[in-house]
């Protein structure tokens, strides 16, 4: 546990340190989710055995690089029409090395995890005003529900939750991670409007509630999906960069489910009511 708990902390200081830094260029937001969302396709490829199929993972890798950083100039069509087309090009003219099979996992769920990352760019350049906030709020709310599940489960969990899949999640533990990620999810909020905007804000509490509730649902449901790609392969994690956590996919599987939500929700329902 104490492995974890210090990873994680490395990680909210890596985290706290992006978000300080886009106070003044939006880019490094952009460059942190590309890093991520190259980093998560990599392990992806080595988890199922793509990797070493050049043609195809170095492609998906340098698109889920490039797609978040291309969003903020408007190309980002352009770039996903070139990938899809040379992935297309290498399917034929490698076919007797490339199997569809092989093709199609590697290119949809390259699709999947760039295009729900790399939404916390759009949502944040929507919400210029408010980017630092949105961010850490798309990151730190998946982490809150699990941190909340983990802890309620190890001290509460008695009913597991999906044992085939995923064994050392109960529904005590699930439980306690909605309550816990929906009222931190009020606190940031709140703490957000005192210590960056002076308490002149007019935050919407009930959105934070909604996104509490259905981000703590999401992101169990994104631990579980990338969960079953773990098994169906025989792996226990994506990598190992980050101890007691895994790899990179490891540790973003539920943000890459929650983010399409929370952009979708902050369209409609804004978190700050002008």
């Amino acid at each position: 546990m104490l492995k974890r708990v210090m990873s994680a902390g490395m990680l909210i200081i890596f985290m706290a340190s992006v978000a300080l830094l886009s106070l003044k260029l939006t880019l490094f937001i952009d460059l942190f989710v590309a890093v991520i969302c190259a980093a998560s396709v990599f392990e992806f490829c080595k988890a199922v055995k793509t990797l070493g199929i050049f043609q195809i993972s170095i492609l998906s890798i340098a698109y889920a690089f490039i797609l978040p950083i291309t969003l903020t100039y408007g190309i980002a069509v352009i770039v996903s029409y070139a990938y899809t087309t040379l992935m297309l090009a290498m399917l034929i003219f490698f076919h007797e090395k490339i199997t569809f099979k092989d093709f199609a996992y590697t290119y949809s769920m390259t699709l999947i995890i760039t295009i729900s990352m790399s939404l916390i760019v759009l949502m944040t350049n929507m919400h210029s005003e408010y980017s630092t906030m949105y961010f850490i709020m798309s990151i730190a709310i998946p982490w809150l529900a699990d941190v909340g599940a983990y802890f309620t489960g190890v001290f509460l969990g008695k009913h597991k939750l999906c044992p085939k899949i995923s064994p050392k999640k109960t529904v005590e533990g699930a439980i306690g991670g909605i309550l816990f990620c929906t009222l931190s999810c009020v606190i940031m909020g709140f703490l957000f409007n005192i210590l960056f905007y002076s308490n002149a804000l007019n935050i919407n509490y009930t959105v934070l509630i909604i996104i509490g509730v259905v981000g703590s649902i999401l992101s169990i449901l994104g631990d579980l999906s990338f969960s079953v790609i773990k098994r169906s392969y025989f792996v226990k994690d994506y990598g190992d960069v980050i101890p007691g956590h895994g790899g990179i996919l490891d540790r973003f599987d539920s943000v890459i489910c929650f983010v399409p939500f929370m952009y979708i929700i902050t369209m409609y329902l804004p978190v700050v009511i002008k």
